[in-house]
């Protein structure tokens, strides 16, 4: 998984859109927000990639480590409420 830290480099979606034709990019925001750019081709592909990619491998191992969690009834609550603004 390649990453993309914005609030450092400004790179335009045409180069991020190369780089997830070949890899998942994780683009990171100034304000701390992420977001995974990937090519939307073939699920089963993609999840086998994403099985071998030693980045995103350790990506998950990162994430996995953060002590924030937040219920899944919190989850749904937000859920509901945004499709009851829509």
């Amino acid at each position: 998984m390649k990453t993309i830290d914005l609030g450092v480099q400004r790179v335009e979606m045409d180069r991020i859109f190369d780089f997830a034709t070949t890899e998942p990019v994780l683009l990171l925001t100034a304000d701390g927000r992420e977001f995974v750019v990937s090519q939307a081709d073939d699920f089963e592909a993609e999840v086998e990639a994403l099985r071998n990619s030693e980045s995103f491998q350790r990506f998950l191992d990162e994430r996995m480590k953060s002590r924030v969690r937040i219920p899944l009834e919190v989850v749904e609550n937000e859920i509901e409420e945004e499709l009851g603004r829509a």
